[in-house]
């Protein structure tokens, strides 16, 4: 895999601490052609069980924001979809040193928004990018108002039905642009049990999946303070990256320092359908001035100024 740093890092060489109305404004800006391991296993049996009231932590309180019979569904199909992930690469586009002699036609990205008044209230946006140029060739959004709040580790349940939306009205109105990759604004197999929102998304639509992060869930001994002591230490200047490997010498992800003035970096993970190397080349190759990829930086753009127009004005 491609590193910045001599040495790699290992686990052992640190002290971690263990049915809605669609909208009628997708549209196409330019049309044109171009040339595992999961975490402990204890903690996988009792995810939910913790002090009540007085002392609850933050995740806690949360999880318990939602019934533990919903919560037992989720983590079921969870763990059901796993069973179909890839961890490899597996398409026909070639991400070549060169980019402009890629067969890598369209990067698309989702992210979603949600309102500073109201977090159930939301709008999700997909954008379809021409690489390597990262013209926005397609763009849509969906309003959505959410069952349930954030809920940590399923992240998937409460955004998956209005990303729904979108790739069917993409697949409908214009299939040619379905996007060769997809950049997802979440983490991947980096996830408490190996299967977050960019690995549900990959595999409910086959297509191949790159979690970008921001956070670190605890998993495999990795934790988000042990993780940026590493950070602080091997990322010195942009490009350069750490992987992140777990007690069991799993290598879950990594974090990527996106330019010299961006200090804090953004987490890879695989998704689904494609490798960890081929996830940190897609993901550098999209990286313009800003820390975020350029297709996700869209999506982001996109969906908070619709927010503040319907949410927030």
């Amino acid at each position: 895999m491609e590193s910045t740093n001599s040495n790699p890092v290992s686990w052992g060489e640190f002290n971690f601490d263990a049915s809605k109305e669609q909208n009628a404004d997708a549209k196409v800006i330019v049309n044109t052609d171009t040339n595992s391991q999961t975490a402990d296993s204890s903690a996988q049996k009792k995810p939910y069980q913790g002090k009540k009231g007085k002392g609850q932590s933050k995740f806690e309180k949360l999880q318990e924001q939602v019934d533990e019979e919903v919560r037992a569904k989720w983590e079921l199909e969870q763990n059901t979809l796993k069973l179909q992930l890839i961890e490899q690469d597996t398409f026909d586009w070639k991400l070549e040193k060169d980019p402009t002699k890629s067969t890598l036609r369209y990067v698309g990205a989702i992210d979603i928004s949600y309102s500073k008044n109201d977090d159930r209230k939301a709008v999700a946006a997909l954008i379809v990018c021409e690489f390597p140029s990262m013209k926005v060739l397609y763009e849509d959004f969906e309003q959505e108002t959410a069952d349930y709040p954030y809920i940590p580790g399923f992240l998937a349940f409460k955004e998956v039905p209005v990303y729904t939306i979108l790739f069917n009205r993409l697949k409908s109105n214009q299939p040619e642009l379905w996007p060769d990759v997809l950049l997802v604004d979440g983490n991947g197999i980096l996830h408490n049990r190996g299967f977050g929102c960019a690995s549900h998304v990959g595999v409910l639509f086959d297509v191949p999946s790159i979690g970008v992060g921001k956070t670190v869930f605890a998993v495999d001994g990795l934790t988000q303070l042990g993780v940026k002591e590493l950070c602080d230490k091997y990322l010195q200047k942009g490009g350069d990256l750490i992987e992140l490997v777990g007690k069991s010498s799993k290598v879950w992800g990594a974090a990527l320092r996106s330019t010299n003035d961006s200090k804090n970096p953004i987490i890879i993970s695989v998704g689904h359908r494609i490798s960890l190397e081929t996830s940190i080349k897609v993901v550098k190759s999209c990286i313009y001035k800003f820390r975020i990829p350029e297709p996700i930086r869209c999506a982001d753009l996109k969906s908070r100024s619709l927010v503040k127009k319907y949410y927030d004005s």
